[in-house]
């Protein structure tokens, strides 16, 4: 039998019924949330005048509505995942996927079945509908609604429109699990780390206008830059040096004049370019990192680029916390 190091037998076989049981309970979560999102959107279609959220589109062809249902949807599987430390991965996301859709569906023929209570519904030529041929009336009918005035049926059109609130759902739905995929995750103890904000170090010097008529203040400015930037540079190899002997103590000393929050910290972090470092850690055995990134731009041009990781021993990360 093949193990991965440092896996036992017998640590394996009680694994399997662990995940299973992990598997179950992040799946029922989510189609409990599932299920309240949707009975929500069923209430305020029947209880309310002017609230379709599943209607609701930006620029008439993002399904805003549908996206923040959705996410409503979907959140079960990741507060589940992360209440219990269950990671999802690739495969379990695709089941999410499929539950979504299937959530999807499976409301939209409820809300068939609901409207045939008293009576079955009719076409034009009074033909009783079926679930399929209700489903293309509504898709050929969609229309804009524009202050409250009906606009013109899309025809085929529609089904483009009905289309994109269901990926929008779908996708909604996705969010919060995706999210957690990215999150740092201790395999040894089968949790999500934490992560912990040491330090803002400036990277480059305050954005200002120069005149490029004025060759002396240009360069003044460029060897300000070059400055900052060594500054950064240099911080960057003294935290390597230290994080590789494992010196949590010399590392805290060497992040003391650079702030983790506070107005100092908003003050470096509007800057153009600033370096993000963050402790990574498990809360059970201790095991993380520092993780670095470089941070550039303001407001919605900001960009973050993952550095390179540190790693460091249970001690060290125990120290660096507070604890």
């Amino acid at each position: 039998m093949s193990l991965s190091p440092g896996l036992s037998v017998e640590a394996s076989a009680a694994a399997a019924p662990s995940r299973r049981v992990g598997v179950m309970l992040v799946l029922v979560a989510g189609m409990v949330t599932t299920v309240l999102a949707l009975l929500g959107v069923w209430w305020l279609d029947n209880n309310t005048k002017d609230v379709h959220i599943m209607g609701w589109y930006g620029d008439y062809v993002i399904p805003a509505g549908a996206m923040i249902v959705g996410f409503a949807a979907g959140s079960g599987y990741g507060i589940a995942s992360y209440l219990t430390g269950f990671r999802i991965r690739r495969g379990l996301l695709l089941a999410v996927l499929a539950l979504q859709l299937a959530g999807y569906a499976g409301a939209q023929y409820l809300e068939f079945r609901s409207m045939m209570r008293e009576a079955p519904l009719v076409d034009q030529n009074g033909e009783e509908l079926t679930f399929a041929r209700y489903y293309h009336i509504r898709a050929v009918s969609f229309a804009w609604d524009n202050h409250g005035k009906q606009g013109e049926p899309l025809g085929m059109w529609g089904y483009f429109f009905i289309g994109l609130g269901v990926v929008g759902f779908a996708l909604g739905g996705l969010a919060a699990p995706a999210i957690l995929m990215k999150v740092a995750y201790c395999e040894r103890c089968a949790l999500y780390m934490k992560s912990r904000q040491l330090a803002w170090v400036p990277a480059s010097a305050p954005a200002r206008r120069v005149s490029k008529k004025d060759p002396a203040a240009q360069a003044a400015y460029a060897e300000e830059q070059e400055r900052a930037a060594a500054g950064a540079s240099t911080v960057l190899a003294r935290m390597t040096e230290l994080a590789a002997r494992g010196d949590a103590l010399a590392l805290r000393a060497a992040l003391a004049d650079h702030p983790a929050r506070g107005g100092a910290a908003r003050k470096i972090n509007r800057l153009p370019a600033r370096l993000r470092v963050r402790l990574v850690r498990c809360r059970e055995c201790g095991s993380g990192h520092i993780q670095l990134a470089m941070v550039t731009g303001q407001g919605n041009a900001i960009k973050v680029k993952s550095l390179e990781k540190m790693p460091l021993p249970p001690d060290a990360t125990r120290i660096l916390a507070g604890e």
